[in-house]
C-alpha cells in the first residue's frame, strides 16, 4: 500500500468540497485519519493534524485562517480550496511562519452539502496549487496528495490563478445566473413549461449558491468588472447589428472556434 503524504488531514468546512476531499482520501488511504470540522467546531480540532484543508466559504477560509496558528501542530501544511487566490494568500503571507499553499480543485456541482459529496468527484479534474516560494517541500506533499485524490495538479500564482479562472468559471457562473433571472422575468411560469435543452443546457449553473458566489464575487471584483464590461460590450455589438446580422455573425463564428478549442482541451 502506497504511503499517504499526510496521516493525519483536518478538514474545516464540511460542505461538498470538503466532504468529497474526506472521502476521496478515505478511498485512496483507507488508513488515513480525517478529522471533519463545520460550523460551530473549535479549531482546536486541527490539532495533530499534519495538513489542514480550509473549505469553507472564502471569507470564512480567511477568518479561520487567522485564528489557526494557536492550534496547528509544527510542521502543519495548510491548504484551501476556494475559487479565489489573492485574497487569502495575504491573509496567509501576514502570519509568521505558516506553511500555507492555496488550493483550487477545479470541479464541483450545482448541488451544494455534504450529502451530495462523491470520492470520484475530482477523477482527472485540474487542481490548482498556488505556493509561495519558500514551501518547495510542502508543495511536493501536497502535489502527490492532490494526485492521491484523483485530480492533476497545476502550479501557478495567485494572480494568474484569479485571472483565468475568473474567464473560465466566474464569469460564465455569472452569466448562467443573469440569464436565467431575465428569462424568468420574461417568460415566467408558462414560458418555462415550453422551454427545450438549450435552456436547460445554458443554465445549469443558475442552481449554484448564492452565499458561496457572493464571496467569491466580492474577492475577484476587479477581474470580474472588466471581464463583465467585455461580455456587456460584445452583448451591445450583437444588440446593435441585428438588422444586419454582422455582429450576430462575428460572435458565433468565434465562439464555434473556441468552442473547439474547449472540447480540444478535454
Amino acid at each position: 500500500m502506497v504511503e499517504p503524504p499526510f496521516r493525519r488531514v483536518a478538514v474545516v468546512g464540511f460542505g461538498l468540497i470538503g466532504a468529497s476531499v474526506a472521502r476521496a482520501a478515505a478511498r485512496r488511504w483507507p488508513r488515513i485519519e480525517i478529522v471533519a470540522l463545520d460550523k460551530g467546531d473549535s479549531l482546536a480540532g486541527v490539532a495533530g493534524a499534519d495538513l489542514v484543508v480550509l473549505a469553507a466559504p472564502v471569507l470564512a477560509s480567511i477568518e479561520a485562517l487567522t485564528r489557526l496558528p494557536a492550534h496547528l501542530s509544527r510542521g502543519a501544511v495548510v491548504t484551501d480550496v476556494w475559487s479565489t487566490k489573492r485574497l487569502i494568500a495575504a491573509a496567509a503571507g501576514a502570519i509568521p511562519s505558516l506553511a500555507f499553499i492555496g488550493g483550487h480543485p477545479m470541479a464541483g456541482d450545482v448541488r451544494s452539502g455534504a450529502a451530495n459529496a462523491r470520492a470520484d468527484l475530482f477523477e482527472g479534474r485540474p487542481w490548482i496549487l498556488t505556493p509561495g516560494p519558500d514551501h518547495t517541500a510542502e508543495l511536493q506533499r501536497l502535489e502527490a496528495f492532490v494526485h492521491g485524490l484523483g485530480a492533476v495538479p497545476h502550479v501557478m500564482t495567485e494572480e494568474l490563478h484569479d485571472r483565468f479562472v475568473g474567464a473560465v468559471s466566474h464569469l460564465p457562473q455569472l452569466t448562467a445566473s443573469a440569464l436565467m433571472h431575465v428569462v424568468g422575468k420574461l417568460a415566467g411560469d408558462a414560458g418555462l413549461e415550453i422551454a427545450g435543452r438549450g435552456l436547460h443546457d445554458t443554465t445549469r449553473l443558475a442552481g449554484s449558491s448564492p452565499a458561496v458566489w457572493r464571496d467569491i464575487a466580492m474577492t475577484n471584483q476587479d477581474v470580474l468588472r472588466g471581464a463583465l464590461d467585455t461580455l456587456i460590450a460584445t452583448l451591445g455589438e450583437m444588440r446593435d447589428s441585428l438588422e444586419t446580422g454582422d455582429g450576430v455573425d462575428a460572435v458565433f463564428t468565434s465562439a464555434c472556434r473556441w468552442r473547439d478549442a474547449l472540447d480540444r482541451g478535454r
